[in-house]
């Protein structure tokens, strides 16, 4: 039988994200020593991917609005520690931007951060504190007691399996988005069809841990966050992920590939990018004119994004599109794409009559008052495709951030935050950082204090697990 190494800690955090980053900084602070694990031979997971908005609901009114299904609990505490969080990120000394930007994903209030150097001074703090921060380290199981308790984690490492003894675990994994059975579990056949913009490392493995150790699941589970994205793609690595999102759709007209209209497209990309996953072979086409793509088409959504054409460097990447001066003439030429081209002219003819009658309908479906109908050629249509960044369903947790079982109780000694917990966002988004950072800091802090009420347990497992 193989020997299973054995260390002792307060607070194990499995992912090194900024939810699993601010979890073990909590923790570290509530005088925990903590183990801060990351599978992947690098620390950040998809958080060192992205752009580094911290931004959310700019209230709870605003929450309840975009996300009417989302969990209230969770979302009143994300409004209520914000201000306090942010204040918390500018005294690491590091950069957080002085002007907000607004309206991001058409409603929230954040600012640019240099990310990367936040996780960095995490991992800092955490090692200040006593505590020790792992790379190729991967969470196999939570230890527990006969009553259930949490009393370690067994993981395995290059060196082999290690037992590392806590009474209390933070779950920050990051979601399920690249676990391609638990997308068709919670998603339908389409999910397969779903371009993964994220980390491959984020396989489900809060969801799993969570789930043998007795939790509940959550709502939304297939629901998530991403971006449209061109259709095909010649290359999609980390360098490609924001340089090809389609940000500006919602001021495009998006049809499936029957050439119909299926949703209100002011709603934002975020949404249209879950919606569409729902419509014939997961495909559509933005349908924009001249003024679009010379303007929200390549602005900057967020600061450090950079100004860049997206139709053009879908094009470039490979994506299928066409170009004319008529929106007939457009038509046309999507009829080689299988399109049928009276379906869709006749589309984009009820579109542009109602945005121009200042909003109504168009296909049975809502044209807002703020669209604008396509009348500044050149006209443009890019064949577009859903994107996962991650995953709005997951773990049950409470608005301390322990994990609850099937009941409603908490699993003892069991935390989660970020993208593993479920039902914060829900279809509506709710933001990816801040919402990690602050159910992070949470669970740190829960987990702590759930280490200190407890004498140190011991878990009895066999050296050959």
């Amino acid at each position: 039988m193989s020997t299973v190494h054995t260390e002792s800690f307060d607070v194990v955090v499995v992912g090194s994200g900024i939810a699993g980053s601010s979890a073990a900084v909590a923790a570290t602070r509530e005088g925990a020593r903590v183990a801060l694990l990351e599978k992947r031979d690098t620390f950040g997971g998809s958080t060192a991917l992205s752009a580094g908005m911290f931004w959310t609901a700019p209230d709870l009114d605003a929450y309840r609005r975009r996300v009417p299904l989302g969990d209230e609990a969770l979302g009143r505490a994300v409004v209520e520690d914000y201000a306090e969080c942010l204040r918390e990120l500018r005294a690491t000394g590091e950069r957080v931007s002085d002007t907000p930007k607004t309206d991001i994903m058409t409603f929230g209030i954040g600012y640019s951060t240099d990310i990367l150097a936040i996780l960095a001074w995490c991992r800092a703090q955490v090692e200040a504190g006593g505590g020790v921060c792992r790379t190729g380290t991967a969470a196999l199981r939570v230890l527990q007691n006969a009553n259930g308790a949490v009393t370690g984690l067994l993981a395995r490492a290059a060196q082999g399996r290690v037992r590392y003894e806590a009474p209390a675990v933070v779950l920050a994994g990051g979601g399920f988005q690249g676990a391609r059975d638990e997308l068709t579990r919670a998603m339908g056949p389409n999910a397969d069809r779903l371009l993964l913009r994220s980390n491959p490392g984020s396989v489900g493995d809060g969801l799993r841990l969570a789930r043998q150790a007795g939790a509940g699941g959550s709502t939304a589970m297939s629901t998530f966050y991403g971006h449209l994205i061109g259709a095909p793609v010649n290359s999609f690595e980390p360098k490609d992920f924001l340089p090809n999102s389609q940000y500006y759709s919602d001021h495009a007209v998006l049809v499936n590939l029957e050439g119909r209209r299926f949703v209100d497209e002011t709603l934002g990309d975020e949404i249209l990018n879950q919606v569409l996953l729902q419509q014939p072979q997961a495909g559509g086409v933005l349908v924009f004119d001249d003024h679009v793509r010379s303007t929200v088409g390549t602005d900057e959504p967020f600061p450090g994004l950079g100004v860049v054409d997206r139709y053009q460097v879908a094009v470039d990447n490979g994506a299928l599109h066409a170009q004319a001066d008529t929106l007939e003439d457009l038509v046309a030429r999507t009829a080689a794409w299988g399109i049928d081209p009276a379906v869709l002219g006749q589309t984009l003819q009820d579109y542009v009559s109602a945005a121009s009658d200042g909003g109504g309908f168009a296909g049975g479906h809502p044209v807002s008052a703020r669209a604008r109908a396509p009348r500044t050629g050149p006209f443009y249509a890019l064949k577009v495709q859903p994107s996962i960044t991650f995953t709005f369903g997951g773990v049950r947790v409470d608005d301390q951030a322990r994990v609850l079982d099937p009941d409603g109780r908490p699993v003892p000694g069991l935390h989660a935050a970020g993208a593993d917990i479920g039902g914060l966002s829900n279809h509506g988004y709710a933001g990816g950082l801040a919402p990690a950072y602050i159910t992070g800091r949470r669970a740190g802090r829960s987990a702590a204090r759930a280490a200190s009420a407890e004498p140190r347990p011991r878990a009895d497992v066999p050296a050959g697990v």
